[in-house]
């Protein structure tokens, strides 16, 4: 049997961005759907993170996810099972309160609050729900006693690179997983694998230090155990570099997107200032002109990404002297820092 998996949808990102809305659609409507109808698979599993806030929801958000998404799985008739995810939940210490139970309550997906084991053709998974303080020792003890080869959840492992560049210090040891043959997960957006245990990474790049990064979806096969990976062919970050001249890309392909143009040689003022004109018609979501190179090289942009913003706090706490563990140190910052973004 094959099964859909995706993970870390985060409808709603950006503040409710509808340049990123019409960009998920774009994804949804000419890739994932289109696969699902000429596949003919019939389970989909969703490993956390459908919503971005875990407060509160934007109405025209919410009708584009169910017209993008939700909708189309229920009229091909598919089997959708929905692990909760950090971002879906209100209170960080209990997941009874949850973003798929209380918005999609019509569509009568199964959604996964407590860890279950669920049988595919033969083959035994055992599905998780993001752990927090009211269910680890539930999970832990599940974990123990399953027979199940593969897990799969939406966990926070140290060791593994969170996003490009930064490896995640704090969390749980992955080798409490070990009994499994597979585990697979979602929460971090970086695609990795280490061991047993794969980050499936979020089907598309969300901020600017996703530029280059692959996303996409996977899709698992029960027999085999193994993963095929279906890249997201549609990038919403791009670099064009300016040196006398530049070659755009197609408008089709940047329209709603976030350019950074980079001078490396300006040349001809009016040509440069023909340039910039072509890209502001084309209907970019940003367009930022990059003349200082070292600026490039030495910051990240400076729009609010959570990611960013926690490398810096990492990177000052590493620099400076403390008697505590700088780690547990680094976890009560994140989730400061986390919880006030959200507010």
């Amino acid at each position: 049997m094959k099964i859909l998996l995706i993970t870390d949808q985060h409808f709603g990102v950006r503040n409710d961005n509808q340049h990123f809305i019409n960009h998920y659609e774009k994804f949804y409507s000419r890739v994932v759907i289109p696969f699902l109808k000429a596949s003919g698979i019939k389970e989909v599993i969703s490993l956390g993170d459908a919503f971005d806030r875990r407060r509160y929801i934007n109405f025209h958000s919410l009708d584009a996810a169910k017209e993008m998404w939700f909708d189309p799985l229920r009229k091909l008739g598919l089997n959708h099972t929905m692990l909760i995810g950090n971002h879906d939940i209100y209170y960080k210490n209990t997941i009874k309160l949850n973003a798929p139970h209380e918005l999609l309550e019509e569509y009568n997906f199964e959604v996964i609050d407590k860890p279950t084991t669920k049988s595919y053709d033969g083959t035994d998974l055992l599905l998780i729900p993001w752990i927090c303080d009211e269910n680890k020792s539930e999970i832990f003890e599940a974990v123990q006693r399953s027979k199940a080869p593969v897990l799969m959840g939406h966990l926070e492992l140290n060791g593994f690179e969170a996003h490009p560049g930064h490896v995640m210090e704090s969390g749980m040891d992955g080798t409490f997983f070990n009994k499994f043959k597979r585990v697979f997960s979602g929460h971090y957006h970086q695609k990795s694998t280490k061991g047993n245990i794969s980050y499936l990474g979020n089907p598309y790049q969300l901020y600017w230090n996703d530029y280059g990064c692959k996303r996409g979806f996977h899709v698992f096969d029960t027999t085999t155990l193994k993963t095929t990976f279906y890249r997201n062919p549609f990038d919403i970050f791009y670099k064009l570099y300016y040196n006398n001249g530049v070659s755009i890309p197609e408008s089709e392909d940047l329209k709603g997107s976030f350019v950074k143009l980079i001078v490396e040689e300006k040349g001809d003022y009016q040509k440069f200032d023909y340039t910039v004109k072509q890209l502001q018609n084309i209907g970019l979501g940003d367009l930022k002109i990059v003349e200082d190179l070292s600026a490039e090289l030495e910051c990240s942009d400076s729009t609010l990404e959570t990611e960013d913003t926690m490398t810096l706090l990492e990177s000052y706490i590493d620099e400076i002297e403390l008697k505590v563990d700088k780690s547990n140190v680094k976890s009560v910052m994140r989730s400061l820092y986390v919880e006030a973004s959200e507010l």
